[in-house]
């Protein structure tokens, strides 16, 4: 049995794929590990390139190929659960998405030796790099001190989630324990963070040793950044997933849950410009994190339309 498996979920990441893997083959380390890449139909030549990576490196890169899109049929999540958990069985599991690279030949070693050194503890990540479009890389993702991460920093009324997915390691049997209320979730990062934090503590060390591409080509951020149904319809499987995790731990959570449901509500709200939903009361706080500038023209398109949209053609011409 491998000490660690190292994922790659890839679909048409032929740009960005051979950084990826020649950033994962890089590590030193003395922990033996392997690669498993799924491979989701992609059709610009990924596939090719992944390909050519096993035969180069046989012993250390298992292949899985669709061919047909899961994504479509399944969700991430459950996609994840029916074609990458069978195949593994290693101590730990890392994580590197197909459009990610790390940036630092000591991750794995760095997290394996904090983990068994550790016993606690279910999970650690570390801080990242955002690489945007324009190939500005001057964002820093999470940068904080290195700490704790607690299930109220995964389950508020915030977007998002403290964790960049490329820079998680989590105990194999964490990653594998998919419970109902987890197999409810379209998305498989959150659900795998609030399972870790259920099963053991979750530790962010302060390197920066990943990259995260910010709308790259094929990734989940670009195919749904102007979708509207799409967007609502992640909101809308967050509180599906959230109602039935808080069920299942017999409302242990509740308030956690509580305020997190209205976050994803309130941002339902903002993504139909639904205006009435946006100011009622109970979004008031809400309504105070926009920034100024977002506030009044939130508030000039509920109170003032006529005057809104003539600034905004004015603005435009």
């Amino acid at each position: 049995m491998k000490e660690i498996t190292v994922i790659v979920m890839t679909y048409n990441h032929r740009d960005y794929i051979k950084q990826a893997l020649d950033s994962i083959l890089s590590q030193t380390t003395y922990v033996d590990f392997d690669i498993l890449i799924h491979d989701d139909c992609s059709n610009d030549g990924t596939y090719q390139i992944l390909l050519n990576y096993q035969n180069k490196y046989p012993k250390k890169i298992r292949l899985i190929r669709q061919e047909s899109r899961k994504f479509l049929d399944e969700g991430f999540n459950m996609m994840i659960f029916n074609h990458v958990v069978p195949h593994i069985d290693s101590k730990y599991v890392a994580y590197c998405d197909g459009d990610d690279y790390w940036c630092d030949n000591l991750k794995l070693q760095k997290q394996y030796d904090f983990m068994e050194s550790h016993k606690d503890y279910s999970m650690c990540s570390h801080c990242a790099y955002q690489l945007r479009p324009n190939n500005d890389m001057s964002s820093k993702w999470f940068i904080k001190e290195e700490g704790d991460i607690t299930l109220q920093d995964l389950i508020n009324e915030n977007p998002g989630v403290p964790i960049a997915t490329s820079s998680l390691f989590v105990r194999g049997n964490v990653f594998k324990d998919f419970s109902d209320w987890r197999k409810s979730y379209s998305i498989e990062d959150l659900p795998l963070y609030m399972t870790a934090a259920l099963e053991g503590k979750i530790h962010r060390l302060k390197d920066i040793m990943c990259v995260y591409r910010q709308f790259s080509i094929g990734s989940w951020s670009s195919q749904n950044k102007d979708n509207i149904n799409r967007l609502i319809t992640h909101q809308e499987n967050l509180i599906k997933g959230a109602t039935l995790f808080d069920e299942q731990t017999i409302h242990k959570y509740h308030n956690l849950v509580v305020n997190h449901v209205e976050g994803c509500q309130f941002r339902i709200a903002m993504i139909r410009q639904d205006y009435r939903l946006i100011f009622l009361k109970k979004n008031k706080r809400f309504v105070k994190q926009l920034s100024a500038k977002e506030r009044l023209s939130l508030k000039l398109q509920y109170r003032l339309p006529c005057l809104y949209n003539l600034l905004h053609k004015k603005k435009k011409g």
